[in-house]
């Protein structure tokens, strides 16, 4: 049977935002209270209500994590990252002389890359193997320092290429993850289709590249000429010309703020497209026991989904990004289709270790927004 003629099933997600945000309200609330401490049981309750909300083929997924392996993970990372990362930016720049002290924090940098993106590893294998569907765990095999070197040595390529490397640097971590991603003893595959894996991004990643340059530069022209129009034209004169310094900045303060906020808005837009053909494509590739998928993101809803999820985020503080996250799994999921069906007589149990702590790293970088979004 061709791939045109499979039987095709869409995924769904019956998640409802007012019951998801009154549990981060709750979640955001208790973690106030105990100092962050609360975190680890808010990131497990919120996960294990989106999970369940995640149809597949007629059955939900299931969370199986705990706030205890969340919290032994972060006890692991704690003198692996806070503890320097605390040395560093406070206690360094009163000890040391201030050239000692830029050097070191240009090196943490360098080396917070990789350890960014083992954690990403780190945390999807965790995430993995605490999900369940049908009784068979998902799991991820493979080695976190690989994935790690591999990502630093793309993110050198992006830098020097002005990130003109990045579709080439996006396909590539997708491929190393999910070729090491497992459903019980079946392992995924990401498939070469006889396309360039970077089909279709080249002239979105183009729009996103040079529409952010177009932010920037006219952002600034737009609110200044707005402003010119409600007649703080006057104000700004004035303050210009001996005015205390105190009224002077305050309009130039309000001018940059909005300057900086149309910018960030027309970015996000302007990198929708890219993002929305890098996500189609990637679910293109995925295969499992000859099923494939397909997800059906847009331009302008993802734009929608990623402009909510920053106002909820910026405006909570943080504190409710997990009903951000929730937008965006629930985006995904709506959208993502199955064609085919893999052979589930035939699928046994995953031999791929659980590993006995959490996400370490992956917390203290806060990847996932509290939901498993990375």
């Amino acid at each position: 049977m061709t791939l045109e003629a499979a039987p095709t099933q869409a995924f769904a997600h019956s998640g409802k935002l007012g019951n998801v945000l009154k549990l981060a309200l709750k979640n955001a609330g208790l973690t106030l209270a105990t100092l962050t401490l609360y975190r680890f049981w808010a990131r497990t309750a919120m996960r294990r209500r989106l999970w369940s909300r995640v149809w597949v083929m007629g059955d939900p997924l299931e969370y199986t994590g705990s706030a205890w392996e969340l919290f032994r993970g972060f006890l692991i990372s704690l003198p692996c990252f806070f503890l320097p990362a605390i040395f560093i930016f406070y206690i360094a720049p009163l000890m040391m002389d201030p050239v000692t002290a830029g050097w070191l924090s240009f090196g943490f940098y360098i080396v917070a890359n990789p350890l960014i993106a083992a954690a990403r590893y780190l945390m999807r294998r965790y995430q993995l193997s605490r999900t369940r569907w049908r009784g068979i765990r998902f799991g991820l095999a493979g080695s976190a320092a690989r994935y790690a070197f591999a990502s630093f040595g793309w993110t050198i390529l992006q830098t020097l290429s002005l990130g003109w490397y990045t579709p080439a640097a996006r396909m590539n971590r997708a491929k190393l993850m999910w070729d090491n991603a497992r459903f019980g003893d079946q392992p995924f595959q990401f498939i070469d289709d006889g396309e360039s894996p970077q089909k279709g991004m080249w002239w979105p990643f183009a729009i996103g590249w040079f529409g952010s340059l177009f932010a920037l530069f006219v952002s600034y022209m737009i609110v200044f000429m707005i402003a010119l129009t409600l007649g703080f034209g006057d104000a700004i004169a004035q303050a210009e010309n001996g005015a205390p310094p105190e009224q002077a900045a305050l309009y130039f303060g309000v001018i940059g703020l909005a300057s900086i906020a149309l910018a960030l808005l027309l970015m996000i837009l302007a990198w929708a497209p890219y993002n929305a053909a890098a996500m189609n494509r990637i679910a293109s590739l995925i295969e499992l026991d000859g099923a494939r998928f397909k997800l059906n993101a847009k331009t302008f809803s993802l734009f929608w989904v990623t402009l909510a999820g920053w106002l909820i985020t910026i405006f909570s503080l943080t504190l409710l990004a997990p009903v951000a996250g929730f937008l965006q799994v629930r985006y995904v999921i709506n959208r993502l289709e199955v064609i085919g069906a893999p052979k589930f007589a035939e699928i046994g149990q995953s031999i791929v270790p659980e590993g006995a702590s959490g996400e370490g790293l992956g917390d203290a970088f806060d990847l996932d927004m509290g939901v498993g979004v990375v």
